[in-house]
């Protein structure tokens, strides 16, 4: 999980590159921000919507005139992923492709972000969002006394995977009649898709490199009451696995709407979708609308940067979360989609949560959620960090130096972790020129899984112009990018993940730190401390409270899932509604969040089963006869969060709250009718009613 950084930095990391058997790493030009604006869409590609009736021939010379090429079918019909012809601007090509009258849209492969936000407090060992004494909560062991979830009810989880063997989880892993090595038992298109399917490597895999997906998975459905780790919202349920996240937590769009056409094609009752992009792709409006997921609840993070997203422009939009609005407003009426932003455990707005009235349906507990997270290995023969006794010891393990002099050597005045980092020069770094150094002992991954790097890392680069690089191989002269850095962390060390997974399983891995600079602004260079490589460790158990929009979104997909559990037979605006119905109206979100109010199991569940209508009490009026032409009435009912309308003489019923005041009344006789509505909707059908006379 990569955090964001509460600084003012201009970074930008640079994405693996793929294989590059070249001795030195090639710097792109452009790439994926690490803090800030980040890459929109997938270089040199396309999702392609071809009109219904084109056939494939036609097809097939649309793409040729444009030195296309169709990469794979998305799910939809006409629905196409395409490959751009070498340096061409994936822009242009979609503004070519829409005006050619055989395609019905071209956009770009968009990207859109895991929305979680890093955790403010790492030994926060409560779920606070389920249960706790101030009653600012989802109140689910209220809710667990009439529903505790069942495995009959599917929720996938559209994320970077899920630690499928997490003791917490495994039990409660969706497990389809597809087992493995039969082949395509199921006739599904996909072979021995057991627990899900992988969307970014195309396997039946999704495995979970990140960590967010298992999070979001436990919060969810963390096997309950089982004396191991935390509790789901449901105790029991199935969780269908669709890996649509890269490691380093970007979601192509091609990837998401065939996670969601997998989702909807093999009867997923919610898919969880805690992620977002400001713009709007329309191949995952495409899915999320299709008749084939009609019956399936979709439940979407509103975002992480504060932001109002009651407009309609780049700035004030958030998706797949407003798919829902109205086309006025952005969306496309998705009656399907629920909008979640994150309450804190005040009750209030968590301060990073995106909110809107017009935009955003209720608010869930999104500060220091504790749940799943997948365990690691260190790997054993690699020193952590570079914190060695001797100068002879640092040399034996970090020797192979290229460039102009052996200017990488160790740091004992910037670190972390005392006494030592490692640094590249000891001052300014030379213009126009190419460093690097390698560890000499090789890693030794074989048989791993899920490999990763974490590290701190303080840089003072020329944004844009010079680059710190970090490559891998398996030979000491091969080297494939891993990450890049450019710009400039405000002299601080910053906590950072990168993939390694490119590497599982290799016997012999190298790592090789560059920083490669043009001719023009010297700067301090880099800084690295507490550098060590970790990999999966299946069966393991692991927990962490992280916060987020993506945390409050699961809270809302498991109460939708228990809701199922009590009622199979709801439909998605039945099950809509209940959920939205049952919220606590709190003051902290009227106006932020369209229901004013905060998730609530318990009462969603009440909304199924009330069938009682309230019962009204006027509780303060004015005299029977008062020379006042101001009248103030108060008035409550005996089931809490209904809401009231009120009747003055034969007006019609209007939305009040108590206390009601009326002005300028004319003199006479005056009568004025009561009615709470519950939230399950019961009306009180004997009014409260009360007359008094002006003279």
């Amino acid at each position: 999980m990569r955090p964001s950084v509460a600084l003012a930095l201009a970074l930008l990391v640079v994405g693996a590159s793929g294989a590059n058997a070249s001795a030195k790493p090639a710097v792109p030009g452009s790439g994926l921000d690490r803090v800030g604006d980040r890459a929109e869409f997938v270089s040199g590609e396309l999702v392609v919507r071809f009109r219904a009736g084109v056939p494939a021939a036609a097809r097939g010379d649309a793409l040729e005139a444009r030195e296309a090429r169709a990469m794979r079918g998305l799910g939809l019909p006409g629905l196409t992923l395409v490959r751009l012809p070498r340096g061409a601007s994936v822009r242009a090509a979609a503004a070519a492709f829409e005006r050619d009258p055989r395609v019905l849209y071209a956009e770009p492969n968009y990207l859109h972000r895991l929305l979680e936000v890093p955790p403010n407090d790492p030994f926060f060992l409560q779920q606070w969002g389920l249960d706790q004494l101030t009653d600012r909560d989802i109140d689910a062991p209220e809710a667990w006394d009439i529903a505790t979830g069942s495995s009959t009810v599917v929720v996938a989880v559209l994320d970077s995977g899920i630690d499928l063997s997490h003791p917490d989880l495994m039990s409660n892993i969706w497990v389809n009649d597809d087992p493995p090595g039969g082949g395509d038992d199921d006739l599904n298109n996909f072979i021995d898709d057991t627990n899900g399917w992988d969307f970014i490597q195309d396997d039946a895999m999704p495995l979970d490199y990140n960590g967010h997906g298992t999070h979001v998975a436990g919060t969810i459905g963390a096997v309950g009451n089982n004396s191991l780790g935390v509790a789901g919202v449901n105790w029991d349920v199935s969780l269908m696995a669709v890996r649509v996240a890269s490691a380093d937590g970007t979601l192509p769009s091609a990837a998401i709407a065939n996670g969601i056409n997998y989702a909807c094609a093999n009867d997923a009752d919610v898919v969880n979708g805690s992620f977002g992009a400001r713009t709007k792709s329309l191949a995952v409006r495409d899915a999320v609308k299709s008749p084939a997921c009609a019956d399936t609840l979709f439940v979407f993070a509103a975002g992480n940067e504060g932001r109002n997203l009651n407009g309609n422009t780049a700035a004030s939009n958030e998706f797949p979360c407003e798919l829902h609005r109205p086309p006025s407003g952005g969306g496309n009426s998705a009656a399907n989609v629920i909008c979640v932003a994150a309450s804190n455990m005040n009750d209030g707005l968590a301060g990073f949560s995106n909110r809107g009235r017009m935009a955003v349906h209720l608010a869930a507990p999104g500060v220091d959620i504790l749940s799943t997270v997948p365990a690691y290995q260190e790997v054993t023969g690699f020193p952590e960090g570079f914190d060695y006794g001797t100068p002879g010891e640092f040399q034996a393990q970090w020797n192979d130096q290229l460039g102009p002099g052996a200017e990488w050597a160790q740091s004992f005045l910037n670190f972390t972790s005392s006494p030592a980092s490692l640094r590249d020069s000891p001052g300014n770094y030379p213009n126009d020129s190419e460093r690097s150094i390698r560890n000499m002992s090789p890693i030794d991954l074989s048989g791993l899984l899920g490999c990763r790097i974490d590290y701190e890392i303080r840089l003072a680069t020329e944004f844009r112009f010079d680059f710190f690089v970090i490559s891998a191989g398996t030979t000491t002269d091969a080297d494939t990018d891993v990450t890049a850095w450019t710009g400039s962390t405000a002299g601080q060390f910053i906590p950072a993940t990168d993939d390694l997974s490119l590497f599982d399983g290799q016997m012999l891995v190298y790592i090789r730190f560059w920083l490669i600079s043009d001719p023009s602004v010297r700067m301090d260079g880099v800084y690295l401390d507490d550098f060590v490589v970790k990999c999966l460790a299946p069966g393991q158990e692991a927990y962490e409270a992280i916060a987020g929009t993506s945390m409050a979104t699961p809270h809302v997909a498991g109460v939708a899932a228990l809701l199922l559990d009590f009622d199979p037979l709801l439909t998605v605006p039945q099950l809509k509604s209940a959920i939205l119905r049952g919220v606590d109206r709190r003051s902290g979100l009227a106006n932020l969040v369209s229901t004013g109010g905060r998730l609530n199991a318990a009462d969603s569940l009440s909304v199924l089963t009330d069938v009682t209508a309230p019962e009204t009490t006027i509780t303060g009026r004015p005299a029977n006869q008062t020379s006042s032409h101001r009248a103030t009435f108060r008035f409550t009912a005996d089931e809490p969060g209904s809401r009231f309308q009120c009747r003055h003489m034969n007006g019609p019923w209007t939305g009040c709250s108590s206390p009601k005041v009326y002005r300028n009344l004319a003199n006479g006789l005056h009568r004025l009718r009561v009615r709470a509505i519950d939230k399950a909707g019961n009306v009180d059908s004997t009014p409260a009613q009360d007359t008094w006379r002006i003279v």
